[in-house]
């Protein structure tokens, strides 16, 4: 099956997607030519390919055929957002809502000198020469959507060691219209630099929207980056993050994420070790109800030799959800010495819910370490019947056990910053039903 879409007739829900598009007006940037170049050869391709399908293989377990019948609509700006939750503990923080910067409850008073924090509106101003050869990166297809659009964003420069940043993502709405949103974000690590980066989505209980979001990261020489990440959308949200990472010599990328919400979501990361001594680490933990569709799908290419990567991603599923983990190792030729791991667990709480697990490895080069795995399973009867014994009732029982083996991931990432909240966000899920708020 091929990674190459054509269709001679796109999906109604990318026509809409495409007309809507308008004269870009309204978008940041619109002024400065080689963007607007960008934006246009990235309308083309989509407006041939159209939304993904389960004809190309990376989205052959996920279908966005329900947004065919979306009344889509463009966020008409900034509203009232008191249904925010608390704001997330970090030194520094950008919040966006309905796609627009909102600055009563951002915070970027006192940034230290080598900080550059700010909407990706302001820095096309004012930083262009920086984000142009980063803004014409290949997403493929869902990229192309976003870079048509490219709405408001953050840009984050970093040079030193430095402290905590927050990045949230808040939609208001109630219900009606599907409002469609592209956030692109930029973080360009220099050499020796080390910053931990929270990013939060969530939306309001009601709120029917498509966020299609890309972040394009930049670690250079001996940079490290802890890129926390918490997708907490609500029940009729559509929500789809590219991730694309390269790392520099003896630079590292460590994520740690959960995903607990939206009727669809959709976590893609492709990572490049691209010089001797890069390393990138996964920490993943998904959990999905009634008629959710979970998609975790990572590519990390080893183009250099002694190159590290670590991923373990665990899943717990209930009620008749669906999860998707595919991860692909790739050992370029000549990446002699590369390192690399992987492994998916899930657990199935009912009869319903289903995991389509895909680890892969492909390898091009010699004297290399790579393994794979994945499990599906249930509950351990014995360690149940231990819990009841005890006098522990069955839903506390079942919900102690989910958690110590989601937690599991997490393990040896207490001190960074924001990790502590996605171990919250999963007790929170387990206590309530599943519900994300």
């Amino acid at each position: 099956m091929s990674n190459v879409q054509t269709a001679t007739e796109i999906s109604p829900a990318s026509r809409a997607l495409v007309q809507m598009r308008g004269d870009g007006a309204e978008l940041p940037g619109s002024a400065l030519p080689w963007l607007a170049k960008v934006r246009e050869d990235a309308l083309q391709r989509f407006g041939q390919s159209g939304l993904p399908t389960p004809k190309l293989e990376d989205w052959k377990y996920t279908d966005l055929k329900a947004l065919n019948g979306a009344a889509f609509a463009r966020p008409e700006g900034v509203k009232a957002a008191s249904e925010l939750a608390a704001q997330l503990d970090a030194d520094y923080r950008l919040v966006f809502v309905n796609g627009h910067l909102s600055p009563e409850h951002s915070s970027l008073d006192g940034l230290p000198k080598g900080l550059a924090l700010l909407p990706l509106s302001e820095a096309l101003a004012t930083m262009p020469e920086i984000l142009e050869p980063l803004m014409a990166t290949d997403g493929g297809v869902m990229g192309d959507l976003n870079a048509a659009y490219i709405d408001e964003g953050a840009v984050i420069v970093a040079e030193g060691a430095l402290s905590s940043i927050a990045i949230e993502y808040h939609m208001t709405g109630d219900g009606g219209d599907m409002a469609h949103v592209h956030p692109r974000n930029i973080v360009l690590m220099r050499p020796g630099a080390n910053v931990t980066l929270i990013e939060r989505h969530s939306g309001a209980a009601k709120a029917s929207y498509f966020a299609n979001h890309v972040t394009l990261i930049q670690l250079e020489d001996g940079a490290a980056l802890n890129h926390v990440k918490l997708f907490a959308d609500p029940a009729k949200a559509f929500n789809t993050s590219l991730t694309n990472v390269t790392v520099g010599r003896d630079a590292c990328y460590r994520s740690a994420l959960v995903g607990v919400g939206a009727q669809l979501l959709r976590n893609e990361i492709r990572i490049q070790l691209a010089a001797p001594g890069a390393e990138a680490h996964l920490a993943g933990a998904y959990l999905a109800r009634a008629t959710q569709h979970s998609d975790h799908t990572t590519r990390i290419d080893h183009l250099a030799p002694h190159t590290t990567s670590r991923q373990i991603f665990r899943g717990a599923l209930d009620g008749k959800s669906r999860a998707v983990f595919q991860g692909n190792i790739v050992v370029a030729e000549g990446a002699d010495g590369a390192d690399g791991r992987l492994a998916n667990n899930t657990l199935l709480l009912s009869e319903g819910c289903e995991i389509a697990s895909k680890p892969q490895l492909e390898i091009y080069a010699e004297d290399v370490k790579c393994a794979h795995g994945s499990t599906v399973g249930e509950l351990d009867e014995d360690a149940m019947f231990y819990l009841r014994s005890r006098g522990i009732p069955e839903i506390e029982a079942r919900a102690l056990l989910v958690e110590g083996f989601l937690s599991e991931v997490f393990d040896g990432l207490d001190e960074i910053a924001g990790v502590a909240g996605l171990v919250e966000k999963v007790s929170e899920w387990l206590a309530d039903g599943g519900s994300a708020k």
